[in-house]
């Protein structure tokens, strides 16, 4: 098991990680999972939450990310066992130990989202100025979080560099960001905004690169994220990581 949302806090969190094979990826639809706090002097952990894990295909390939909500009521050391149903009715066993934190670092869900000043299209000469991606809508480029905020209708905000990711899933992240731009064109705000402050320098050698400080003002500790935030300028939704056009659509469905 190997954990995909590392900014985890004392609350409800979207929980994902990935499962490996000897086989390669596991992708069973549904798995089941217990947690555990560990406490100073306990080795064995106490039992919190049996839930279940639902499999989040990415788009390209077969592989993908299981994510499921879990409640930690403290902070500390927490572990996740994961159940899989194998092959001649054999069930399989992965262990996930990691560290819930007493805050997060980006915005939390019901945070005031913060009124950031990024660039637009009125701020460059070409897109390539604002994004590393390749397939641009200028349409994600309109409008300042700020004003988008502001307005009184929900935004739905994407941070990723779709040229330069770890997980080969950024520049899906912008399409599913697309994709909700047409269904809700009109309804929402959809805004893009690249990890990196100086996309068109960087192309090919990321040892140019400056982290974006709309990145920075919103403390996020890895590489992509996606928020929903309702008409009062409120997070409804944060997802680490990459989120399905299934997932952010429920939310954005809530809010509109």
């Amino acid at each position: 098991a190997i954990l995909g949302t590392s900014d985890l806090s004392v609350g409800i969190n979207r929980v994902g990680f990935v499962l490996t094979s000897p086989d390669g990826i596991v992708s069973e639809p549904k798995i089941m999972l217990s947690s555990r706090y560990y406490a100073a002097d306990d080795s064995e952990g106490e039992f919190r939450q049996d839930v279940e894990a639902e499999f989040q295909p990415w788009p390209y390939g077969v592989r993908g990310l299981y994510t499921t909500m879990l409640d930690f009521d403290v902070a500390g050391r927490w572990s996740i066992d994961i159940s899989v149903d194998g092959r001649n009715g054999f069930i399989k066993n992965a262990l996930l130990i990691f560290e819930v934190l007493e805050s997060y670092s980006a915005p939390a869900v019901g945070a005031i989202a913060f009124k950031s000043m990024n660039k637009t299209v009125a701020d460059v000469e070409t897109l390539d100025q604002l994004s590393t991606g390749s397939t641009n809508d200028d349409e994600l480029y309109q409008t300042t979080i700020a004003d988008a905020v502001s307005s009184g209708k929900p935004t739905v905000v994407v941070f990723a560099s779709p040229a330069f990711c770890t997980n080969a899933v950024c520049g899906p992240q912008v399409d599913v960001l697309k994709r909700l731009k047409d269904r809700y064109r009109g309804q929402a705000h959809f805004i893009h905004v690249d990890f990196y402050d100086n996309p068109e320098e960087i192309q090919g050698n990321l040892d140019r690169a400056r982290i974006s400080p709309i990145v920075v003002e919103w403390g996020l500790p890895s590489i992509e994220w996606s928020f929903v935030i309702d008409r009062q300028g409120a997070v409804a939704a944060r997802f680490e990581a990459f989120a399905t056009l299934r997932e952010m659509e429920e939310v954005l469905l809530q809010v509109l």
